[in-house]
């Protein structure tokens, strides 16, 4: 398994008994779904997160690219494979995936809204499934106005923290990892995980991989991130998701398609003590800003 924790603060003043109890796997699966081929590409998912449970037993959590199901390609046509976040297809699919395997997936979907039809009513969504059913979905926030998302998704307001497999998760989805507030918000809420499907589009690869870290170390979390990989009609993907600790820095190797990583959940408090906390808002000795004027 890849080291976790970088510098001195790793291990310090931590019960080795209680640290290994707190210590679990996610990957994150940069795979190259077909567009409009659900039921295909749910199938690639299962044989990759079966491969990735048959190699890292211990593994809790995976994560798919945004708009998995459908594939992120042709956003006009993307409402024709809309469905329930909680009744749909693919969740009764990857609910029953999870229950054979243990453990928790994260995938991206188009999400029919309830009482509508055709092109409106659809969120860039993403759904976490464990073994009993979904845990949380979420709609992307910030949605991508220079390739159009705006005019076809209805935007998402909420950003639910749920505990997960031992820790506390939340989402964001791609373009929602350039805007700072959103992970803020999952820290602030108590995430220690936070989950990031994507489909970040090239030449902007070194700013999906910077933007990565820099929620992970402004907030002191994991961040695990899965990108869509391939070069489809409309734009080429070629950057992979990687898990970033509380440090900033990456923690997981690389095994082809997928990247995995240990994850410890006392690490986020100990890189705090260790670092200095930034979450300014965690403590009501918090220091106002107004100091630094």
């Amino acid at each position: 398994m890849a080291q976790v924790i970088h510098g001195e603060f790793g291990t310090a003043n931590v019960e080795p008994a209680a640290a290994l109890q707190r210590t679990y796997s996610v990957a994150t699966l940069n795979l190259s779904p077909k567009p409009g081929d659900v039921e295909g590409n749910l199938l690639l998912a299962e044989s990759a997160v079966v491969e990735a449970k048959r190699a890292h037993p211990d593994l809790g959590w995976v994560v798919l690219p945004e708009l998995f199901t459908s594939g992120y390609s042709d956003l006009a046509s993307v409402h024709r494979y809309a469905e329930d976040a909680e009744q749909g297809t693919s969740v009764r699919f990857f609910a029953s995936l999870a229950r054979d395997l243990g453990l928790y997936v994260a995938y991206g979907f188009p999400e029919r809204l309830p009482g509508t039809a055709g092109a409106g009513g659809v969120c860039d969504s993403a759904n976490l499934v464990g073994p009993d059913g979904v845990t949380l979905t979420y709609r992307k926030r910030h949605l991508v106005r220079t390739n159009g998302e705006h005019h076809v998704f209805v935007s998402g307001t909420e950003l639910p923290v749920v505990e997960a497999g031992g820790l506390r998760v939340a989402f964001v989805i791609c373009w929602d990892l350039g805007f700072p507030e959103v992970a803020r918000e999952a820290a602030l809420a108590g995430a220690d995980l936070i989950l990031a499907p994507a489909g970040w589009r090239e030449p902007w690869g070194a700013q999906y991989e910077l933007s990565c870290a820099a929620r992970a170390l402004d907030n002191a979390v994991y961040l695990a991130s899965a990108n869509q990989i391939g070069i489809y009609p409309e734009a080429r993907f070629g950057t992979l998701g990687h898990v970033y600790g509380p440090d900033g820095l990456r923690v997981s190797r690389s095994e082809g398609e997928r990247s995995v990583a240990g994850v410890d959940s006392m690490a986020p408090g100990r890189w705090r003590r260790f670092y200095g906390g930034t979450l300014l808002l965690e403590s009501a000795e918090a220091v106002s800003l107004e100091v630094c004027s």
